[in-house]
């Protein structure tokens, strides 16, 4: 008896310590875990997988009469829109940029020397002719000029008549290959991931003008260039056989549009975006069919929900834009005015769908640049947060009822990163400082097939897709519904998320005090200080932008008041530690303190405002680019890292010198006179005026 009871002691002493243990919670959530469930019960990754499959099932050719009959794409989405439910549903006509567009209609290509084999047809793989490329039929020799963009790639070799075979993108080699040396046509080698899957084709083009030479261009796997690549080098001499036909045809630019209407607050729109084309000629399962059903399907749940009573008709509306990738979004702000006042926020989602582990990827949330601080990041990042702990408890620790998984779909871990903002996609579109509206974008990376024939429906994962499905879903019923006491956990969140930002730049800005050298301490003292600045102006932003759901109720003012107090005694506080951290360093280095001044080059930019003109809205990011390389300009390698920020920082109230801290603090400490220099140029190109204040 003494036995058993010291015996059931002991179980309970091990038991009562295993539930001692601490046990690791699900994050907070801005909804109700109940609400979360019926999401992800009613969201559907074998629907979205279906229609990716029907948009991008095969590498197909387009036929020339979708051009100017209308496309399948839209026309597929526009019978989902109707088929869903959703409130509105439309194609919409968007201004083209020519009377036609290029157009293949065959393309081949054979090795006829030493043996007969084909290599290329676009009858197979569309992706094997360069858009751009010009009708021809000629039997040549094959030289290989390697990279081919510069004259030495060609010292000792004759092109003249003959193909050229080229290691990267037959645009980089054709200006030298056939408009000095004489080359027909290119054959080019480059896709994202050779070392990845050495078979798969990059898809590419050529940009022809109407004063060069019409040519062609075809694309290959690395394989096959190597295999022409290593008979060239054993002297091998290799004829090849092309023949193209391509032709200009009348063609119209359009895209899908949904909308689920709201209720009280109907005027103000959540606007969700995906591209549907990415020029004509190849379209990408991944990039960006699996962005397109995904928010088709979220709209789908919704309007699914809002039937079955399990939750209440939307506040607010919700806008659907199935568009040309950037270019469409552009386009549509532009025609409808009055409807892109009426956007409050952005999700903008490109290449969602892949199997993760597949892919070797992981979901990325990209947030908004340093110039559009907004609870938009938080809530969003919320919601993630909560998948990808969910999914790992879901499998340690029991929580099943809570795990987002596919019938047919993958059991990946839900691999994730909350990423800060890089561009690429058509939620620039929104915050480019000309419109500014909060932008986010979910998107899965690296991509082992981006931009290759091998984007096609069996690398994408339903189970990825129902939990995109559901984060979409979720963070749009928030912000479709958000009021007062919403505003109140937005305040929370932003201020909670906000505290491991500020350690972060605060640990930046210490870092550059302990770094620096004698020669440049009183430099690091100003950019460190710099850092903690911009940070806390930033956090401040953020949690001012939650007024947009708090309405004039006195109790989110006084809330808001005390956070925005309470950074600034944190900043008083880490500015009187960075001074600390300052004198102890210049002791180290035997460096006297200095008084903090502004030198004569900031007090003068400090006065000087940059202000935007029209034309400043209407160019593409890389179009500016391009624009400010033609001028020749010779500047720091940073300013053309930063310069779509620099722009975005223009509201005409800060000055170059408040531009420049404002864009050092996101990136690294920019040269104040080359950022001047940067401003001058796009005064000359009629873009901004510098006016004095």
């Amino acid at each position: 008896m003494k036995k058993q009871l010291a015996t059931l002691l002991v179980v309970l002493f091990l038991l009562s310590a295993a539930l001692a243990q601490p046990q690791e919670k699900l994050p907070r959530t801005l909804l109700p875990l109940k609400l979360l469930q019926d999401i992800i019960n009613e969201a559907n990754g074998e629907l979205a997988l279906q229609n990716e499959i029907f948009l991008t099932g095969v590498n197909r050719n387009r036929k020339a009469e979708e051009y100017s009959s209308g496309y399948f794409e839209t026309r597929f989405i526009l019978e989902k829109l109707k088929e869903y439910g959703y409130d509105e549903y439309q194609i919409v006509d968007l201004p083209v940029r020519g009377q036609s567009t290029w157009d293949a209609e065959e393309a081949e290509l054979w090795v006829v020397e030493p043996v007969k084999k084909k290599i290329a047809d676009l009858k197979e793989i569309a992706t094997v002719l360069c858009s751009g490329s010009a009708s021809a039929e000629v039997t040549t020799e094959l030289v290989d000029v390697g990279p081919g963009f510069s004259d030495d790639h060609y010292k000792d070799k004759d092109l003249n008549g003959k193909i050229a075979l080229v290691y990267g993108s037959p645009e980089m080699a054709r200006r030298l290959a056939v408009e000095k040396y004489g080359a027909v046509g290119l054959i080019g080698c480059s896709s994202s991931h050779p070392e990845f899957d050495r078979d798969q084709i990059g898809w590419s083009s050529i940009r022809v003008g109407p004063k060069d030479k019409p040519t062609f261009a075809f694309m290959v796997s690395e394989r096959t260039y190597f295999d022409l690549k290593m008979a060239l080098e054993r002297k091998t001499k290799i004829v090849v056989k092309a023949r193209v036909k391509t032709q200009q045809v009348p063609y119209k630019e359009e895209m899908a549009v949904g909308l689920i209407k709201g209720t009280d607050k109907a005027a103000e729109e959540l606007v969700l975006t995906a591209h549907l084309f990415e020029g004509f000629a190849k379209q990408g399962a991944n990039d960006d069919a699996s962005g397109c059903v995904a928010i088709l399907e979220a709209g789908r749940v919704i309007k699914k929900m809002i039937a079955d009573g399990t939750i209440p008709p939307l506040r607010r509306s919700i806008r659907f834009l199935f568009v040309p990738e950037i270019s469409g979004t552009r386009a549509y702000l532009q025609k409808y005015p009055d409807i892109a006042r009426r956007f409050f926020a952005n999700l903008n989602e490109d290449m969602v769908g892949e199997a993760l582990v597949k892919n070797l990827s992981a979901f990325r949330l990209e947030t908004t640049p340093y110039s559009l601080p907004t609870y938009l990041n938080d809530v969003v990042a919320s919601f993630v947060d909560w998948m990808g702990v969910s999914q790992r408890l879901s499998q340690d620790l029991g929580w099943k009822d809570y795990a987002v998984l596919s019938p047919g779909g993958s059991r990946d871990p839900f691999y994730y990163t909350i990423y800060r903002f890089s561009g690429g996609s058509d939620h620039i579109v929104f915050i480019d400082g000309s419109v500014k509206i909060p932008a986010v974008m979910f998107i899965c990376w690296p991509d082992m097939w981006y931009h290759t024939s091998g984007d096609l429906p069996d690398k994408s994962d339903s189970t990825q897709l129902k939990r995109v499905v559901t984060l979409t879903v979720a963070s749009a019923l928030f912000l479709a519904n958000a009021g007062p006491e919403e505003a109140g956990a937005i305040l929370n969140e932003v201020s909670s998320r906000g505290l491991g930002r500020l350690g972060e730049e605060k640990g930046r800005a210490v870092e550059m005090l302990l770094k620096a050298e004698a020669n440049n301490l009183s430099l690091a003292r100003k950019e460190a200080i710099n850092i903690v600045e911009q940070a806390i102006l930033r956090e401040k932003e953020a949690l001012a932008s939650a007024r947009f759901f708090a309405g004039s109720g006195r109790e989110f003012a006084t809330l808001l008041e005390a956070k925005l107090k309470s950074l600034d005694q944190m900043k008083a506080a880490w500015l009187a530690e960075l001074e600390t951290i300052y004198r102890q360093v210049g002791l180290r280095l035997k460096v006297k303190p200095e008084k903090l001044v502004l030198t004569s080059d900031e007090v003068r930019l400090s006065k000087i405002v940059p202000v935007r003109k029209p034309a400043a809205s209407e160019g593409e990011p890389w179009a500016v680019m391009m624009r400010l390389r033609e001028m020749n300009l010779q500047l720091s390698p940073l300013i053309y890292r930063a310069e779509f920020e620099l722009r975005n920082f223009i509201d005409g109230k800060k000055s170059i010198l408040e531009i420049r801290n404002a864009a050092s603090a996101e990136y690294e400490p920019l040269p104040l006179l080359d950022v001047e220099k940067y401003f001058q140029a796009l005064e000359k190109a009629g873009m901004i005026e510098l006016k004095k204040k």
